[in-house]
């Protein structure tokens, strides 16, 4: 299948920008769909300014797009190689990323801040960079978050026109500490079933945490079907909404992977199951796999790409092996 979409220089321009599509203040919106569409449109910018004469706006979208990427991984904590997630050499991707920074103000402070903390008090708790506020905090209350020297994730709550408390703990990614804040401002409302909800989904997050990490991994210690009967047991052990949701998403896009490979082995499903000799798994889970992949590229993919997966999920339908005699 192809690596780019085939969409004009003009098209990007008027639909690529991150801000149309990332929502970094709301976890609800699914990390896979985020990072997918990031990662395929800087691809496909970047090949549309490698094809020849380009305008500077189409070199500042994939300048964005790039420190975009660098940003993402920060955010969600997930392993992030440029040569091996976009195919672009680390050194010449760095090069994007600051010339984006060097444009945009606010973004050149949070690269610093994850690198040099030339304007932080390097490795210091305490002093913290504002990211943002919620919109959606309980009436009276302020919820800000923040990084700080450490590099870990923070939030805190205040009263308008008082001077934000910022709680002690720190946070590996933007949403334990976002869910850190929902339980909080559960406790303050006295809504004991929110508290419960969010404490129990920030214990299921630490499972999708460690997926997120790997999300570009295409190989690791354990063979694919059974790194999906490992997620599918996780998905079914969750008990939050937003739990189920996170874990959802894992388990169908591994679904999607191991449909992705007996496209490429030109197998079908069943074959990859019988083969993995996982006895756990029922060879008519390969029908639920491949519905899984299918929800997977309708709610996860680029929009663009979804007709080219497809198509390849079609493949793997209708392909027969042939069998030795």
């Amino acid at each position: 299948m192809s690596e780019t979409t085939g969409c004009s220089a003009d098209w990007h321009l008027a639909h690529s920008a991150p801000t149309r599509f990332l929502r970094y203040l709301d976890p609800n919106r699914p990390f896979a769909r985020q990072i997918n569409m990031l990662s395929g449109r800087f691809r496909d910018v970047q090949a549309l300014c490698n094809g020849g004469i380009h305008s500077p706006e189409l070199t500042h979208l994939r300048n964005a797009l790039a420190f975009h990427l660098v940003k993402m991984s920060r955010w969600w904590r997930f392993d992030f190689c440029p040569r091996g997630v976009v195919g672009t050499r680390n050194p010449l991707f760095l090069t994007y990323v600051k010339a984006h920074t060097e444009r945009v103000a606010q973004d050149e402070a949070l690269f610093d801040l994850f690198t040099l903390q030339r304007y932080m008090h390097a490795g210091d708790g305490g002093h913290i960079l504002v990211l943002g506020r919620d919109t959606e905090a309980i009436a009276g209350i302020s919820v800000l978050y923040g990084v700080d020297g450490q590099r870990n994730f923070r939030f805190a709550t205040g009263s308008a026109g008082a001077e934000p408390l910022w709680n002690e703990e720190p946070h590996p990614d933007f949403t334990s500490a976002w869910l850190a804040a929902q339980a909080m401002q559960a406790l303050i409302r006295d809504d004991n079933t929110d508290l419960h909800e969010y404490r129990t989904a920030q214990r299921e997050h630490l499972w999708a945490r460690g997926w997120h990490q790997q999300h570009f991994h295409r190989s690791g210690r354990l063979p694919l079907i059974r790194l999906y009967a490992q997620a599918h047991t996780q998905w079914q052990n969750c008990h939050s909404t937003f739990g189920k949701a996170e874990m959802k998403t894992i388990v169908e896009r591994l679904a999607f992977e191991l449909s992705r490979t007996a496209f490429e082995r030109h197998m079908t499903v069943a074959d990859l199951i019988e083969e993995s000799d996982m006895l756990a798994i029922n060879l008519r889970s390969a029908n639920m796999i491949k519905q899984r992949a299918r929800a997977y590229v309708a709610t996860c993919m680029d929009p663009i790409a979804r007709p080219e997966m497809d198509i390849l999920l079609d493949r793997v339908v209708s392909y027969i092996p042939r069998r030795c005699p």
